[in-house]
């Protein structure tokens, strides 16, 4: 019984395999971002380009191979090189190509001695772009370094610079032909980064550092001439000052110098009353500040007793007033 159904079961497997591998021989599919060429016996013609999506059906190999392609695009990015623009500036310049395969026909007759598979015909497709790629970036030395960098917005050169690699790159694929012989379209091409060489870096640190000097020193030269100009007034300021101050000392001066004439002249006609009279002002000024004085009874002390003090100031007075 069970040798019975195995064998069914045996051959159905077979079955299935044997359609497998037909399936598998006969047949490949088309994706709908994908051209498929089919070369027979390593060659194709326009009839074996297939550019709608599906099942289709080939002989198999060695008879007939397929090689499919995406059509999607692809980007290339350029390893920075060194640029001289148009007044001696040494720039590094970075920059991408956007491509894609625009005739699969084409690009499989350029590109199949690179290897069997699709991936091997990219990568030689590939360094061919960026190969173009390197070369068109010489056309920074056709603009001056403040054509492509300026502080006018809408002023900058970089987009004219792009279009030109773009022309270049399409126009010089490799070998002298356009990309388009290749089965290539270059969509767009684009920089992704400027940067100065480290000998120009050097060279604008330095330059920023005489700008900022320079600035430094105007800065402190107004510095020192506002200085200047405030010590000049200032000094104009007290001389001025010192001249009216000095006026008015003159002044009062003069006013006292006359004022004090006359008792001047007094004093000279008695020389001891005013004597007397100074003495005793100067005993009554220490008197009125409150100065505490122990005296003993020696005689002549008495002199200095408030009482005593008064009848002299009062005789003083008296006697001055009869020399008038």
């Amino acid at each position: 019984m069970m040798q019975t159904l195995k064998k069914p079961v045996f051959f159905v497997l077979t079955f299935l395999v044997v359609i497998s591998l037909a399936a598998f021989s006969f047949t490949y599919t088309v994706k709908y971002n994908e051209r498929a060429v089919v070369t027979s016996f390593g060659s194709a013609d326009e009839s074996d380009l297939k550019t709608e999506a599906g099942l289709k059906f080939k002989w198999p190999y060695p008879f007939q191979s397929v090689t499919s392609y995406d059509t999607r695009n692809q980007i290339v990015t350029a390893v920075g090189t060194q640029q001289q623009t148009a007044d001696d500036r040494q720039l590094v310049v970075e920059s991408y190509a956007i491509w894609r395969v625009s005739d699969p026909l084409a690009f499989y007759t350029k590109f199949s001695n690179a290897g069997p598979n699709e991936e091997d015909h990219y990568a030689q497709a590939s360094r061919t772009v960026r190969s173009s790629l390197n070369s068109a970036i010489s056309e920074t030395s056709r603009f001056r370094m403040d054509q492509l960098f300026s502080a006018q917005p809408g002023s900058s050169r970089l987009g004219e610079l792009e279009d030109a690699i773009l022309a270049v790159v399409r126009d010089d694929a490799s070998e002298g032909e356009s990309s388009a012989a290749f089965g290539i379209e270059i969509v767009d091409v684009g920089i992704n980064r400027i940067r100065l060489s480290e000998q120009n870096s050097q060279d604008v640190i330095e330059r920023m550092k005489a700008d900022r000097q320079k600035l430094a020193n105007e800065t402190i030269s107004a510095g020192e001439a506002s200085a200047q100009s405030i010590r000049s007034r200032a000094d104009k300021d007290a001389q001025r000052i010192r001249d009216f101050a000095n006026l008015q000392a003159a002044e009062l001066r003069a006013a006292g110098d006359l004022e004090a004439g006359q008792y001047i002249a007094a004093m000279q006609e008695s020389p001891e009353l005013a004597t007397l009279l100074e003495e005793l002002q100067f005993i009554r000024d220490a008197y009125s500040k409150q100065i505490t004085l122990v005296l003993s009874g020696a005689p002549g002390f008495r002199m200095l007793q408030p009482s005593v003090i008064e009848k002299f100031i009062e005789a003083g007075e008296s006697g001055q007033e009869s020399g008038e």
